[in-house]
């Protein structure tokens, strides 16, 4: 076998100087529309390679074609899929070139071709299919040639509809001179029936699942191989980065410029307006009505023919269903485009896959998708039919933001100028619509529709418009995660034109640098930022930072972000002299190392809520932050340092810090801290200084127990005592100590107004106790907790029986899981209704029945403003429907 390949050297040698030549012979020209051609991209050595998606992996095209065909192995099948323009033809052409001139893949002895336009035609071998694409090799050498399939790569380009169309099993053919359809030809290579051995490379526009080939999805330009093709055709590396990063910012390019074929449009028409003396364009639009404007410039057509024309084509390309859609000579003509049959111009737009463009067999395609969406927004505004209605879609699409575009006069100038004057009524028609989607979708939770919306009025570009429609409509601020480039920058044109954002929302996000660059006017115009649990790395924090400094914030919440001490160093440095008064910080890997940072945002910013709960600042680094609280220029009200892990010497500074006079805290949360009894001391003596301003302590989960109490009682007893909420919930106190902590509710110096004890072991003398609270004239206790402690009906009419004292002036009681049953009900309903200034109560968690829900209903209907919870009783869902009218229950 050897032997004959070695006789076939010859025509080895011809065969590639063939393949190389019809590069150079060529006859695809560069347009504005379709691209650089292949000549031109291969022979001044234009090619840049482009990246592929494959099996989630990204690699560059040269990586993946290695993978898929290597040396040594047998039938290698790669299927190499993307849109038009994603440079598939320019790929395939580039690596036959390297293989004809002996740079790469030169363990396959031929690559052969096989034409896509004769698989569509009758049936045919694959060998005389062969044989009519390479001439110039003889059926007796082609004969030999296939008898080493391993040794050929036959490449099959453009192939989509070939590759959809399953054929039978029993229908693939093995023989290689047995005639059959392309379909059947193509899958019998796939599946190894015919020609087994052999290395296949398929490109199709559309995917297409095969079992039997590496699936690669061709992802055009990366930012770097965008950077370096921009470079290389404006020849001056700093001219085609400044070029790169103007066009980047244009509306609606930067998502087309991983398209090789657009890029190159791109620049064409970039350099063309810059020996001009015009400016780069700034929208996707405008590009479109430079190269409109250009073409039927260029071939001479008149304003009235030149609106048939687009008028025409927008009918045909509405007629589109997919990406991709062929069109027949019948189309043609039913769209009016019968007079430019003959004009080069049709040629420019539309491929034509005939001889003549005259031709009836003709068939026809838009050589850019993206444009032909252009041409179908255009002929919208060119349309004579007033009847017609601008539906809603299901889906906005490109023509949407065309639409968009259009209707600024700055934006379609220079295509009115060619086709002449837009219809003012279908401008109007626009506006219409586009503010009825505003309205129908922002209030709305569909955070896709949101986005969409947001990008459409971005791309109109006027602030007036958006002015009109975001104003006019409730916009529901939703979490905008998982946000795009071009999402962050129509965001930010819209806040913009609002002057204002109430609240930016960005919960569990990923935000890269580049995103929160395009956020930097958001982020200065929201008045609430929610960052909570969201991915930021430094850079992003910088650009966050930079923005408060002049911005509007007043509260920011990076709860559960991985902040680190280098992101909150920035962060701090920058909320001195801004309006900021509230900043979440939970949760955000905190180190002692930040703790001074902190120390001096409190004494330099107007700070006034700050949470640094579960982060571990240790004690050195508490000190330092809580010795800030007693300064002058500090302005901390609420400070919550809920897990965070406070020993006696932390708990002393903080009780100083509350005995200044200087110190302007008012709310204090310790929550789930092992604090110790002999510590708590230190504060409970702090909180009878008349220095003192704090008014609510959180406790709860503390591990105190009874032994704690004197020192509380006599705290809340003291006539400088200012602490009107008081949580001790899921503590161990026992019965003895919480009775003096009653008792001093019973003071007339006790300020005391809500008392959380969920969870705390009471008992039925405890209850009894706070019965009598309740009922004493000195007490001002207004909202009481004591859910979660099993004492039973009888302790619990302690309390129900003293809400029909007239002293008692409660407002909200919770009785959750108390064990409460359907023998104290009507009691607990009388006392209800007789105290008038009960608005909620929380029976959560009982072992009410069915019997019972009657009398509760009554209840609600005697005290509509009740607000009543019943969840999680031993209701059946037969009492829901009595329960259902009202919404003040929750059951």
């Amino acid at each position: 076998m050897e032997g004959s390949l070695d006789f076939l050297s010859d025509v080895q040698m011809l065969h590639k100087e063939v393949m190389s030549n019809s590069v150079l012979k060529s006859t695809q020209a560069s347009t504005s529309l379709s691209g650089q051609s292949i000549k031109d991209v291969i022979l001044n050595k234009c090619y840049i390679p482009l990246s592929v998606s494959i099996e989630s992996e990204t690699l560059d095209l040269e990586s993946v074609i290695s993978r898929a065909f290597v040396e040594g192995t047998e039938g290698g099948k790669l299927l190499l899929c993307g849109g038009q323009g994603m440079g598939k033809t320019t790929a395939v052409e580039q690596l036959v070139w390297d293989w004809a001139s002996g740079i790469h893949l030169q363990h396959f002895a031929f690559i052969l071709r096989l034409c896509s336009t004769m698989l569509h035609g009758p049936e045919q071998s694959l060998q005389s299919a062969l044989l009519s694409t390479h001439s110039h090799i003889s059926a007796e050498h082609l004969e030999i040639i296939l008898k080493t399939p391993h040794t050929i790569l036959l490449v099959l380009d453009d192939i989509q509809d070939l590759l959809s169309n399953y054929p039978e099993s029993g229908e693939l053919v093995c023989d290689l001179h047995q005639p059959a359809e392309g379909t059947v030809l193509v899958h019998s290579l796939l599946k190894g029936s015919l020609l087994p051995g052999v290395s296949l490379l398929l490109t199709s526009r559309e995917p297409v699942e095969l079992e039997s080939a590496y699936f690669a999805h061709l992802m055009g330009f990366s930012n770097s191989q965008r950077k370096a093709f921009f470079q290389r055709f404006f020849d001056n590396k700093d001219e085609g980065d400044r070029i790169l990063q103007r066009c980047e910012r244009a509306v609606g390019i930067k998502e087309l410029c991983a398209c090789p074929g657009f890029c190159w449009t791109l620049c064409c028409v970039c350099k063309e307006q810059l020996e001009n003396q015009y400016g780069v364009p700034e929208t996707l639009t405008e590009l479109y009505c430079v190269i409109t404007n250009t073409l039927l410039r260029e071939h001479k057509i008149s304003v009235e023919m030149a609106n048939e024309l687009i008028y025409g084509l927008g009918k045909l390309a509405k007629q589109c269903t997919s990406v991709i859609s062929t069109h027949t000579f019948d189309d043609i003509i039913k769209c009016g485009l019968q007079p430019f049959l003959g004009s080069q111009i049709l040629s420019a737009i539309l491929r034509v896959n005939a001889v003549t463009n005259a031709s009836p067999d003709s068939t026809f395609f838009f050589m850019s998708p993206t444009f032909k969406d252009f041409l179908a927004a255009a002929s919208f505004y060119l349309d004579r039919d007033d009847g017609r209605i601008l539906e809603t879609p299901t889906e906005i699409q490109n023509y949407h933001f065309f639409l968009a575009g259009l209707s600024d006069p700055a934006q379609r100038k220079l295509l009115e100028t060619s086709v002449g004057l837009f219809n003012s009524g279908r401008l109007s028609e626009f506006h219409r619509w586009l503010m009825n989607m505003a309205k129908e979708v922002l209030p709305g939770t569909d955070k896709k529709n949101h986005w969409q919306v947001l990008r459409i009025l971005h791309h109109t570009l006027s602030p007036t418009l958006v002015r009109e429609s975001v104003g006019l409509c409730k916009w529901r601020l939703i979490s905008y995660s998982d946000m795009q480039e071009a999402d962050c920058v129509a965001l930010a044109f819209v806040v913009r034109c609002l002057g204002e954002l109430q609240c930016l929302n960005l919960y569990m996000s990923s935000l890269t640098e580049e995103q929160a660059e395009k956020l930097v006017t958001v982020f200065r115009l929201a008045q609430t930022i929610d960052l909570s649990q969201s991915r930021v790395s430094v850079d992003v924090i910088r650009h966050l930072a930079q923005a408060l400094k002049d911005g509007r914030a007043t509260d920011v919440s990076l709860a559960h972000c991985r902040l680190g001490d280098e992101a909150v160093k920035i962060l701090c440095s920058s909320i001195a002299r801004t309006g900021l008064h509230t900043l979440n910080l939970w949760d955000c890997s905190l180190t002692p190392a930040c703790s001074e940072a902190l120390a001096e945002m409190l004494t330099t910013s107007k700070l006034r809520v700050l949470t640094l709960g579960a982060n571990k600042l240790s004690d050195e680094g508490l000190v330092r932050l809580i010795g800030a609280l007693g300064t002058s220029t500090c302005t901390l009200q609420y400070l919550n340092l809920d897990l965070c892990p406070l020993t006696g010497s932390c708990l002393a500074a903080l009780s100083s810090a509350l005995m200044s006079s200087l110190s302007e805290l008012r709310n204090l949360v310790l929550r789930r801290i092992d604090l110790g009894d002999d510590t708590l001391e230190h504060l409970a003596g702090a909180l009878q200084s008349d220095r003192c301003k704090l008014s609510t302590l959180s406790l709860d989960s503390c591990q105190l127990t009874g032994s704690c109490c004197p020192a509380l009682a006599a705290a809340l007893q003291s006539e400088h005592c200012s602490v009107t909420e008081l949580d001790l919930s899921v503590n161990e106190l026992d019965q003895s100590n919480v009775l003096l902590i009653c008792d001093a509710l019973k003071s007339p110096k006790c300020s005391l107004e809500k008392l959380c004890m969920n969870a705390c072991e009471l008992t039925e003398p405890v209850f009894r106790a706070l019965g009598s609270v309740l009922s004493c004239e000195a007490s001002r206790l207004k909202e009481l907790a004591v859910g979660v402690n099993r004492v039973g009906d009888a302790a619990a009419k302690h309390i129900l029986k003293a809400l029909k004292h007239p002293n008692c002036q409660l407002r909200h009681l919770d009785l959750e899981m108390v064990e409460l049953t359907d023998v104290c009900v009507d009691e607990l309903c009388e006392s209800v209704t007789a105290c008038s200034s009960l608005t909620s109560l929380s029976l959560k968690n009982n072992n009410l029945t069915d019997v019972s829900v009657s009398r509760l209903v009554k209840l609600v209907q005697d005290r509509p403003a009740l607000q009543l919870n019943v969840q999680y009783n031993d209701f059946s869902e037969d009492v829901f429907e009595l329960m259902d009218p009202y919404e003040t229950i929750r059951y």
